[in-house]
């Protein structure tokens, strides 16, 4: 006789569409350790089927989940979703834990995230002794061993990313353009230009090569993609073209396509023609006069006529 299959412990991660990167990196190393015992709810990944409705699935794993997880960033705590899941948990009395990461502290939380046991996301000591041990208690299993360094290198590379974005954005002479600063601009306005209907998939070198054309530098396009895919505007992704060979391509969201429709009285939709110059008239040679005969009261002959 086959035995039973044992039943997922739901844990639910609570976050920003903004850090959607680390959240799926801890959505893949909790239930790869934990083999499977463990199914991570990710409103931004995979957790919502199609056709279903994002609201009602949020709050039928708010009330099922056994523990939850805050990705806690001086950004996502000014958001009222985050207190709001926050809160649900803390209603039923299960574990929840703020994980902080891009500068947050556990001092620096707000309350009342403040008065929770959380950890920092790039503190190994802290994922092994204050994270890990919650969900095996939770899961009914041991707590199994665990190499984070894929996982920190994940959220070191967000929190860079984040820091060179923002020194860019404090050095721009032009304001934002709803919500977007002008690399940001132009790089989108450069993928919807390159695209053709929603889903096609843009080569992100050709995208590169022409900004920098453009003016632009090569880490202020990196940057913008980076940005954009944090702000659900565009979606990247990589694809093999030869035995060896990858490539990264993007393609614009509906959410990108509908900001550009938003703003489009700051795009420009058509292309000027030139304007027609009038030919220049055509070249006339300056024929010199002949030269008069010089001395004074000089005679002619008779000869010098000819009739």
């Amino acid at each position: 006789m086959a035995s039973a299959v044992p039943k997922k412990t739901p844990v639910f991660l609570s976050h920003i569409p903004a850090e959607k990167e680390i959240a799926a990196a801890l959505k893949k190393l909790v239930e790869e350790k934990f083999l499977g015992r463990i199914e991570v709810f990710v409103s931004s990944a995979t957790s919502i089927p199609l056709g279903n409705t994002w609201l009602s699935d949020i709050t039928k794993a708010l009330k099922a989940c056994k523990v939850e997880i805050v990705l806690a960033s001086p950004e996502s705590v000014r958001h009222p979703w985050i207190d709001f899941e926050a809160g649900a948990g803390w209603v039923r009395d299960i574990p929840v834990i703020p994980l902080c990461h891009s500068g947050m502290t556990l001092e620096g939380l707000p309350y009342p995230l403040r008065i929770l046991q959380g950890a920092v996301a790039t503190d190994v000591t802290q994922l092994r002794e204050k994270l890990f041990p919650v969900l095996a208690d939770a899961s009914g299993c041991a707590e199994p061993p665990t190499d984070f360094s894929e996982f920190i290198g994940v959220v070191k590379t967000f929190e860079e990313n984040s820091r060179q974005n923002e020194a860019m954005e404090a050095v721009m002479p032009i304001a934002a353009t709803d919500g977007l600063m002008p690399h940001e601009f132009a790089t989108l306005v450069e993928i919807g230009g390159r695209t053709s209907l929603l889903g096609d998939r843009v080569d992100v070198l050709d995208v590169r090569n022409d900004l920098v054309k453009a003016g632009h530098t090569g880490i202020a396009v990196t940057l913008a993609i980076e940005m954009l895919s944090r702000k659900n505007l565009v979606e990247t992704n990589t694809v093999q073209t030869g035995e060896d060979e990858w490539r990264s391509i993007v393609r614009i969201t509906s959410d990108g396509l509908s900001w550009l429709q938003a703003n489009m009285d700051k795009l420009s939709l058509t292309i000027p023609r030139p304007t027609q110059l009038k030919p220049p008239p055509p070249h006339r040679p300056q024929v010199k006069p002949p030269e008069r005969p010089s001395g004074e009261g000089q005679r002619f002959k008779e000869d010098d006529f000819q009739f």
